[in-house]
């Protein structure tokens, strides 16, 4: 068809919005929003046909064809929560299906601050206001030999409280080897250079000596910091100083020191022996300033962000005004608070995230050749299964190099067909994610829970069961 029949074709708004499917869509909420969609929809469609994307219009035409996309937009946008998720990978720390897997009894505290009134900001017996904060600080400052604490809504804002607090106004030295973008196009510099009157940069990518700091100093800075790298590494002609070394030199030179660690490694995981890593009890005994880090990975609780040091610097960023454009509600703190107790009393199994990074690679083999046999009589000839090693990565940009061994559950299928499966898998509801290596999907158990694997069974008998061609959606 040629480009100016079928823009004729189009349908006017006011069409499109009187036929009884859309009109039934329409309530004193959502009337402006269907009457938006429409729109978009039409404007979408002209532009396709401007561009030749569309040749011709297959079935009852455009205005069907705009009718169906907006109900199905409108299905999406409004069926309310988000789309659960198996997490079939491996990765314990997964940030794009939200980090940190929160345990039951954290999530019965959520609840419970949910459903009705708390004790948030006041003393009941007294009725005088307090710090909504202080029960989290509190714990915090008594494990790990801080002096104090403060909560934000993530590690990017606890970095760049701590830094316009200390280093508003004047400089903050930082090595170039430690100006790292991460997930998200989160770059440092950007929240450096925003936070600070002025950023040193020290050294070079590969190497940064003491004297790149002490001549940091000795310009004016206000400020030194280290940052983690993430999941960047530099390795071969590299030199970098210590965090020791330089509170040695803050110490000096009356400059306060304060270390981005990211990840927040409260405790060591199973299998996990880099000495390089040290936990946050460790870098309190370093004597460092200030660290910074997020809540919602190796920490395990919900989304935040801590900064941790010295009483009177913590302080300093408390009064800052921005500390109450960053600061967090009551359903993080219940989480972090009943989180943190679980770190007290050494209950570590009620943290998911340490309860999978424990697991061994022993443990995980049984339950793999235990979920191995109960699939292989329903799997069709031509399908192998069988058990392989492999490597769990920790994720959150948290210990890039080393991965928690682990056993894999592996479904050899036919050419094409593990890519086929996965997308049928991700398709299904809850969706369910594995990993793809040629013609094989592979599956991690140490992020399944045992409540999951009757249902991850069940996916992956229904998926290797739809022909090629065949529906995706849910029977």
């Amino acid at each position: 068809m040629k480009i100016e029949s079928l823009l004729r074709e189009l349908p006017s708004v006011e069409n499109v919005l009187s036929d009884s499917r859309i009109s039934e869509l329409v309530s004193t909420g959502s009337r402006r929003g269907i009457k938006r969609l429409v729109r978009e929809s039409i404007k979408g469609w002209r532009g396709r046909i401007m561009a030749g994307d569309v040749k011709e219009i297959k079935g009852t035409g455009l205005e069907e064809a705009i009718i169906a996309e907006v109900i199905a937009e409108v299905k999406e946008i409004t069926a309310g929560g988000r789309r659960r998720a198996i997490n079939a990978l491996g990765v314990i720390i997964h940030t794009n299906l939200g980090r940190s897997v929160l345990g039951e009894e954290v999530r019965e505290e959520i609840e419970k601050s949910a459903s009705g009134y708390i004790d948030l900001e006041v003393d009941l017996d007294s009725m005088e206001r307090t710090r909504r904060e202080a029960r989290a600080a509190r714990l915090f400052s008594l494990m790990t030999g801080f002096e104090d604490a403060h909560i934000v809504n993530n590690n990017a804002a606890a970095v760049f409280l701590a830094v316009e607090t200390l280093a508003g106004g004047g400089a903050v030295a930082v090595s170039r080897g430690e100006l790292v973008e991460i997930g998200g196009s989160f770059r440092l510099p950007e929240i450096l250079s925003k936070a600070a009157g002025r950023v040193i940069e020290l050294g070079t990518t590969n190497r940064t000596h003491l004297s790149d700091y002490r001549e940091a100093v000795e310009a004016g800075a206000d400020l030194i910091l280290k940052v983690h790298r993430s999941n960047y590494r530099i390795s071969g002609y590299t030199d970098e100083v210590s965090l020791r070394e330089l509170v040695k030199l803050g110490e000096e030179s009356g400059v306060p020191v304060m270390y981005d660690q990211g990840g927040g490694l409260f405790r060591r995981m199973g299998g996990m022996e880099d000495r390089e890593e040290m936990d946050i009890g460790e870098l309190a005994d370093t004597g460092v300033n200030i660290i910074a880090f997020s809540c919602d990975k190796l920490l395990g609780g919900p989304q935040g962000g801590a900064l941790l040091g010295d009483s009177e610097l913590i302080s300093r960023m408390r009064s800052n005004h921005l500390a109450r454009v960053l600061r967090v509600g009551k359903l993080t703190l219940s989480g972090l608070e009943k989180t943190l107790s679980h770190y007290w009393h050494g209950e570590h199994g009620k943290i998911p995230v340490l309860s999978m990074a424990d697991l061994s690679a022993e443990e995980i083999g049984i339950r793999a050749e235990k979920f191995a046999a109960s699939l292989r009589p329903e799997l069709p000839d031509g399908i192998d299964i069988s058990i392989t090693e492999g490597g769990s990565p920790i994720g959150g940009g948290t210990f890039p190099n080393n991965p928690l061994p682990t056993m894999l559950v592996e479904i050899i299928l036919q050419s094409g067909g593990a890519e086929k499966l996965s997308r049928l898998l991700r398709g299904e509801s809850p969706s369910v994610l594995v990993r793809v290596r040629k013609d094989s999907i592979l599956i991690d158990l140490r992020t399944v829970s045992r409540n999951e694997e009757n249902i991850l069974k069940e996916k992956i008998i229904r998926g290797i069961g739809i022909p090629e061609g065949g529906s995706e959606n849910n029977a």
